[in-house]
């Protein structure tokens, strides 16, 4: 007898797929399981984040539209990821195989949770990793961070993250476990309903295959996953809720089910922890549930909806750049809407640029005005030449060059180029009018910086290392404008003198400028300027626009 398997591609997924083939071959002998890879919409569109073109079921629909269509027999997913109802047609007929149920954290350093340093960087994109971060260490960042398992550990290592809290699982299945910094203890550090389980779907009327599938059905773990997805189910939270819940089952003829569910609000400060043991999952899951909201719950996952929940976000940045604020807008429940308005490129005026670099032991400092500047200034460096001090505008600034091994000397509290400048002189005092000052930025830049350095006696070289061009947008990017947006961001004034056709069609939408003068430039090109942040940041413009659309 042979059966198709369907699955994605990813290395998890074919692993897991793996693992159920195993089962299934291990009970039936005679079987011949054939793995189907099934290319999704998720897969295909990496450079966008999920919502933007879809959401989660992006990874799944394809899945289910072949298991419906007859394409493949049985489908496996992880089951946390599969909403708490079945799909149309479809059943989760087997439960199997959760090795892990804890969450890990992966450190640059081998650090555990506790241990990190305060204002350590720490990736998740789960709302209920972040509340319980906030809760047991509310002096570390926490950021987004996307991508399969190998690419997380990858940016750990890379140092763009200090660390990472991600499923122990997924690390198991994939022999990447001495990745692992720290195991987290599963009542401390409450899992997702259902997380490190595998569920394998099937029609709900192919009877051959539910009784096959039936031979792998763990019945144990079904009935303790049964209850935390219905302590899920009943408070009417989504994946994306910070509901964590976990559920063990007595060895004994009974079964007695012990669950502990908690709800937590985002900034980690408000939490509401139930338990309980009983016979019947589902009673079980009703009954703490009822006792959760009874407490405040639901009060705390109201004030949780995402005031940018399904709001379209025009970003109008270059495609190269647009991943971190598609990230955080998807990050917040927002969708994101990719217009690049403008490309960069490198500056050309090689034989210069390599004049000045040669001497760049000369410089006191290497001041960097954006991300752009590091990227083109880094490509034209040796191997191993770094400068003797760095100073960053701001924080992505300084992620950039820490990253490459060159931690800014100097960051200011205020993230504009004049201040950053002002910053200097200050930190210098009178030794200023002795330093020699590379400034790396574009052809066209904001002339700040150079003038107050050199208003104070600093000798400033100015190297143009990159140029930003005015992007058309193209056909297939305006139509993503059909549907309306109810918001455009703004993040260069480059970009927003590129908006003139937009003006009229932005003429609804609340439209968010990163700093003062790409506001100025936006008016200048027609627009209504509603949100600039007080902080000059990406962080800062999402939260800004978030709190307009509360309000």
């Amino acid at each position: 007898m042979t059966i198709r398997l369907g699955t994605r591609s990813s290395k998890l997924a074919l692993r897991q797929t793996a693992l159920v083939a195993e089962k299934l071959q291990a009970a039936r002998p005679d079987l011949d399981c054939r793995i189907i890879h099934i290319s999704t919409h998720g897969d295909e569109d990496r450079d966008r984040p999920l919502p933007e073109i879809g959401g989660k079921g992006l990874f799944t629909e394809r899945i289910e539209e072949a298991l419906r269509g007859n394409r493949i027999d049985a489908a496996v997913h992880s089951l946390k990821d599969l909403p708490v109802e079945d799909s149309p047609g479809l059943i989760v007929a087997a439960v199997l195989a959760r090795e892990e149920a804890r969450d890990v954290v992966v450190s640059r350093s081998g650090a555990g949770l506790q241990a990190l340093p305060a204002g350590a960087v720490v990736g998740t994109s789960s709302t209920r990793r972040e509340a319980q971060l906030r809760a047991f260490r509310p002096d570390v960042v926490v950021k987004p961070i996307r991508g399969n398992v190998e690419t997380r550990v990858a940016k750990v290592g890379r140092g763009e993250y200090d660390a990472t809290v991600m499923a122990g699982a997924g690390l198991l299945r994939l022999g990447l476990s001495d990745s692992v910094s720290q195991w987290m203890d599963a009542e401390q550090f409450l899992p997702a309903p259902g997380q490190g389980a595998l569920a394998v779907q099937c029609r709900a009327d192919d009877r051959d295959m539910l009784a096959l599938l039936a031979v792998i059905d763990d019945p144990t773990l079904r009935k303790a996953t049964d209850a935390e997805r219905g302590f899920l189910g009943r408070l009417g939270g989504g994946c994306a809720a910070p509901v964590a819940a976990h559920a063990t089952v007595s060895p004994d003829s009974a079964g007695t089910v012990h669950l502990v569910g908690r709800v937590i609000s985002l900034d980690g400060t408000n939490v509401v922890e139930v338990e309980g043991q009983g016979e019947d999952p589902v009673e079980l899951a009703r009954r703490l549930a009822a006792d959760a909201l009874r407490r405040g719950a639901g009060q705390i996952l109201k004030r949780e909806r995402q005031p940018l929940k399904g709001k379209r976000v025009l970003v109008t940045r270059a495609r190269e750049q647009a991943s971190d604020i598609c990230m955080l807008l998807a990050y917040r429940g927002a969708i994101p809407v990719l217009l690049p308005l403008i490309r960069i490129e490198g500056a050309g005026n090689a034989p210069h640029i390599a004049s000045v670099i040669s001497d760049l032991a000369s410089y006191d400092w290497v001041v960097f005005t954006s991300v752009n500047g590091i990227e083109h200034f880094w490509s034209r460096l040796d191997d191993g030449a770094l400068p003797k001090k760095t100073a960053a505008v701001g924080p992505a600034t300084a992620d950039a060059l820490a990253g490459r091994g060159a931690a800014p000397a100097f960051i200011p509290s205020e993230h504009t180029s004049a201040a950053l400048a002002r910053g200097l002189v200050d930190l210098e005092g009178v030794s200023i009018a002795s330093r020699r000052i590379l400034l790396p930025c574009a052809v066209e830049h904001d002339q700040d910086a150079a003038r107050i350095l050199r208003a104070a006696g600093a000798l400033v070289v100015e190297l143009p290392v990159y140029r930003t061009v005015p992007e058309p947008p193209a056909p297939a990017d305006l139509a993503a404008l059909d549907g309306g947006v109810q918001a455009a961001l703004f993040l260069s004034g480059s970009a927003a003198r590129a908006s003139g056709s937009l003006a009229e069609r932005l003429s609804g939408a609340v439209v968010g400028c990163i700093g003062p003068s790409t506001a100025e430039a936006a008016r200048e090109a027609g627009l209504r300027v509603d949100v600039v942040p007080a902080e000059h940041t990406a962080e800062a413009l999402v939260a800004a626009l978030e709190e307009r659309f509360s309000s």
